[in-house]
This record gives structure tokens, sequence and C-alpha cells, in this order.
């Protein structure tokens, strides 16, 4: 079965006005969706990312570095789930159950077993 990975995106601000009781709430419902997912031996990883990272740029020989968020829109890379499935409706369907989708999108892409396979 091939494994699936889900990028959890959402507008930096998207959790700004959550109170502590819906904070906490929130992050019981992704640790329940996690560990059903572990109990059905489906979870493969499951990280939040910081927020602050760097992005390389090469030219020609010189390296170059930024620090930031690194983003071509207000949506952020909060976090990221490896899953396994029989296919990408299957990803797709236990992706589509996330808690996550109240405060942005998914991104679902199947990991490749070689190097930039299209499929």
């Amino acid at each position: 079965m091939p494994d699936y990975i889900g990028l959890l995106r959402r507008e930096e601000r998207s959790v700004e006005n959550l109170s502590p009781d819906e904070a906490q709430r929130v992050l019981e419902l992704y640790l329940d969706w996690t560990n059903r997912l572990d109990q059905e031996g489906r979870l493969r990883a499951s990280h939040p990312l910081t927020r602050t990272g760097r992005l390389l740029r090469a030219d020609g020989d010189a390296l170059s570095t930024t620090d930031g968020p690194h983003t071509e829109s207000a949506e952020i890379v909060g976090g990221y789930i490896t899953i396994t499935a029989d296919d990408y409706d299957q990803a797709t369907k236990i992706f589509g159950t996330h808690p996550h989708l109240r405060f942005g999108p998914i991104e679902v892409r199947r990991i490749a077993d070689e190097s930039c396979s299209e499929e």
C-alpha cells in the first residue's frame, strides 16, 4: 500500500481568536483523529512544524539563505501527516475527516517510490 502525505495549510491568523478552551478542544480532536489512525495501522508520522525556517537557493556555486516563513500566499504549512492508503480516493476520504479542515486545506500527495514520479 502506498503512503500519502497531508500538508496542513492554514492562514496564519486562523487560530488567533480561539479561546483557551476552544484551543484545547481542537488539540483533543487532532489527537483523537491521529490516535484512531494509529490504531487502524494507517498512521506513519504526524508532526507540527515550527513557524520559522530557512529557504535555500543556489546561484551557480553560491548558496544563499533567507530566514522566515516562506510562502507565496497567506497560507502557511503548519504540519504534516503521513498515512498509508490503497489509493488517492481512500487517502482523500481519510484526510477528509481531519478536524484541521475547519482552519484550512489539506494538500494530499502520494509519496513516490521513485524520484519525481508523476503517479
